[in-house]
Formats: structure tokens, sequence, C-alpha cells
């Protein structure tokens, strides 16, 4: 009933726009946030909250739709009535008229937004994409795609630091990991690259293979496997058969990470890499601290010593994949060692600051239960006065969600913090009742109030004090 009443707003089309906008205007994730909403008693102006809307052309042209939509409809529901008809029955057609408006204005937005992206988006993208996979075909660079669950941009990132020491290196921007976005960047090369890093996303079955078709790389990188996307995937095992999809596609080599239990039992004969192994060159000597990872590799007579920003023992294994590329490429001793010492946190993933006496490390651009324990790891290995974890759980687990959970409580239970801040949604009972199970003995701290949480953290902290905060929580996962 809450939700119902709230959408009796004047500003309803700029609050449900918002919606669209984080759900990058799928009407069936609109209409499920909708739906969550109502379940969960929520009003409408309550589902803004992390962002605002942004003012588009298409944001703004929405908004207009939705006025002119609710008033076509009162209008027409007023020109249907028998002028022979008296005056109160004029009323009843202009209240029942008003009553409905609301759900006029939803599903105006939803007709208009999935007739578009099957009449306009879709061919208008389908052109773009025919014309990057011409250009790409005809390019004489090593093309290396980035695919995976988790760690994606990070292997991207990590990729373009050290190859661009000796390479002309292109990647794709931020992240543009969808078939259209990639074939947009691929529309932008100059033709003298000689190395093009291309991530993939992957968010219904079959994206790997459908981008693996365009793309055709000469070396494929799978970071590994996790419970993501699991609202559109049936299942674990049909992520896993799209990511390793690519290795039809493939001209050359696909490197897979033996370090993702979830992975590895799908994995057959496909080459792997570990922060042991990686490419026939062995891995000795890691040392992990609050600033730096570093370690040696050696192959036959070639040595290298590593060095990087990047935070943790999970991060071995990539960067030494990326150095072991790069010698395969043709590059330096000098020149490997130099890009690895380039390469330091990403924003919003393992991103260590300094607040006064305490650090803490940001880990929250978005998460998989692979990278929750990594850091609880990494937490436990660092030397600090007092330990903070805070995360909110994760979002897109479907069947595998109070799994995913369960295990985050156990192991959070194992490598204990002093402190834990969860928060008030969804998952929080299910981490907090596996924590309990499993003896954790520390304080813990469930916050109502996230945004006002984060924005206020340096002001709770102490010096001596780490804190490491894992995923975000966005507003339409509320």
């Amino acid at each position: 009933m809450k939700t119902l009443l709230s959408m009796y707003s004047l500003r309803l089309p700029f609050y449900l726009v918002y919606m669209l906008q984080q759900v990058e205007y799928d009407p069936q994730k609109f209409l499920d946030w909708i739906e969550r909403a109502q379940k969960k008693k929520q009003t409408i102006q309550s589902l803004k909250v992390r962002k605002s809307l942004v003012p588009t052309s298409k944001a703004l042209a929405l908004i207009v739709a939705s006025y002119v939509a609710a008033g076509l409809f009162i209008a027409g529901a007023l020109l249907l009535v028998d002028s022979r008809l008296p005056l109160w029955f004029y009323g009843l057609h202009l209240l029942v008229a008003l009553v409905a408006a609301p759900f006029i204005v939803v599903l105006s937005l939803s007709l208009i937004t999935l007739v578009a992206s099957k009449l306009v988006v879709a061919p208008r993208q389908n052109r773009v994409i025919a014309a990057a996979q011409q250009k790409l075909a005809a390019h004489e660079a090593t093309v290396i795609a980035v695919i995976g669950s988790y760690g994606k941009t990070t292997m991207k990132e990590l990729l373009h630091t050290i190859l661009q020491e000796g390479k002309n290196v292109a990647m794709t921007p931020g992240n543009m990991n969808t078939a259209y976005s990639q074939a947009r960047f691929i529309n932008t090369l100059q033709g003298d690259e000689e190395v093009v890093i291309i991530e993939f996303g992957e968010g219904a079955p079959g994206d790997v293979t459908r981008m693996s078709k365009t793309i055709q790389p000469d070396y494929a990188v799978i970071t590994g496997l996790a419970p993501n996307h699991l609202d559109h995937y049936p299942s674990l095992d049909s992520v896993a058969i799209d990511l390793l999809s690519v290795a039809k596609y493939s001209k050359a080599h696909v490197y897979a990470s033996a370090e993702s239990e979830l992975l590895a039992k799908h994995l057959g004969k496909t080459e792997t890499f570990s922060s042991k192994k990686v490419l026939g060159w062995t891995i000795s000597k890691p040392i992990v601290s609050v600033a730096q990872t570093s370690f040696v590799m050696k192959k036959g007579k070639k040595t290298l010593a590593i060095s990087c920003g990047l935070l943790g023992r999970h991060q071995i294994a990539p960067v030494a994949l990326g150095a072991a590329l790069a010698d395969k490429l043709g590059l330096s001793k000098a020149q490997i060692e130099s890009g690895c010492a380039k390469i330091q946190p990403f924003e919003h993933r393992m991103q260590p600051r300094h607040i006064g006496g305490a650090w803490l490390i940001d880990d929250t651009y978005n998460g998989n239960i692979e990278g929750l324990v990594a850091g609880l790891k990494l937490l436990s290995e660092l030397d600090f006065k007092r330990k903070w974890y805070v995360t909110p759980g994760l979002v897109d687990q479907g069947s595998e969600t109070e799994n995913v959970h369960t295990k985050l409580g156990e192991t959070i239970a194992k490598f204990p913090p002093d402190i834990v801040v969860l928060m008030d949604n969804s998952v929080q009972p299910i981490i907090e009742k596996a924590m309990k199970k499993h003896g954790f003995k520390g304080e813990l701290r469930v916050e109502t109030n996230p945004l006002e949480f984060y924005t206020s953290i340096e002001h709770q902290l102490a010096a001596g004090d780490l804190v490491l905060m894992q995923n975000d929580w966005t507003d339409n996962y509320n």
C-alpha cells in the first residue's frame, strides 16, 4: 500500500526514469524493481538514494512522454463519456482516470523502452558491431580478450600498464564490456596499434560466445568463475560454459585461472596460471603488505623481480601472467619489471588510503565471493591493532544467494576481524547466522543507513586501525 500511494506524485516520471537509468533502460529489470519495492513496502521516492537522475536527452524525452501519456489517458477517458450523461458521471470517470494514471505511466515507459530497443536501438547497434568486426579482422594488432566473473578490469589495466612499456597498446576504457560498447571502441582504433586489449562482460547466456565470434582474439584470459548474474543465467555451469566458449574462436591460446575453485572443474585441457606457475615460469618469494606485493619469477635462465602496488596474494597470479605475456610478446626484462612497478590499485578495487593514523582499503567497485574471501585472507595477514570488515553482501546471486552468503559468514568467522559491519538488507540475516554458527566472537554492527555510514567512516577510526570495505549495494537492489 505504501508503494502504491507513493506513486501518486506529480514527480513520479522523474523517479521512474531514474530507475530506468539505473537498470540501463531494461524494461524487465525496471518492472522487477517496482515489484520488489511493493513487496518490501518501499516508497518510490525512497528508491533514489545513491545517485541522481542524469538529465540526458533520452531521459528528458521519456519524462515528457510520461506526462503526455498520462494527460492523453485522462483526456481520452473524459472524451469517451456520452455528453448526455449527468455531470457526476464525468467526475467518476475523472476519478478512475486519475487513479489509473500512475499505472499508465509505468506501462508507457516500459512499452516505449521495449519498442525502442527492438526497432531502433538493436538495428543501429548491429550495424556498428558488423562494421567493427570487419575493421578488427583487417587489423594487424595482437588482440587479447579478458573474460571472467571477476577481476577483468584489473587484469585489463595491468596488462595495459605492462605492455605499453614496449608496445603501442589500446584497451577498452572504463566499463565498456558489452558487444556494442566494444564495437564503438574498435571503430575508434587508428590502425597502428600493436596490441588491443578488450574486456568481455557476461550478463546473459551467449554473451561471451557472440563477442568471441566478433572479436576472434589471439589470446584470451579467463580470470575466474563466481555466482554473478544468476538472475539471467540458469545456473553457474551455464556461466562457465559461456566463459569457456571463447576457446572455439580464439586463434591462439586461452589461459584460465587455476585459483578459481569453481572454474577448475570445467577447464579440461585448458592451460592455466596460478600464483606458483604461469606459462612455464615458477613463482617464489611472495611478500605482501598494505602498500605493495612482490615476488620472483624464473624460467630457465630468465629471472624477473616483480613488485607492484596491488594488494594481496590473489593478485600475484594475474600480475605474473601479465609479465609472462609481455615476455612472450617480446618485451625486455627491464621493460617488464618497470611496467609492473607502475601498476597501482585501480579505483575502488583494493585501493588503500591513509586516514590519519589508520588505513582504509576500498574494494567497493563490485563483488564476488572469491574476492570477498581473498579480502578477508588479506585482512587477517596484515598486522594492525584493530581490523574492521564492512560489506553489504552480494547481488545477482540468484539461486546461490543463501549458499554464497553462508560461505561469507563462515569465512568471516574463520578469519575474524575485530569489528564486522553489515548493512540492513535481505542477505544480512544469512551472513550473521553463519558467523554466529561458526563461532564469531568479535563485535557485529548492523547499519540501517549505509550511505551515512560510508560518508562518516573516517570519523570512527582510531590510529592503528585497518578497515576493508568490500562491494556496494546499488539502489535497484535495495
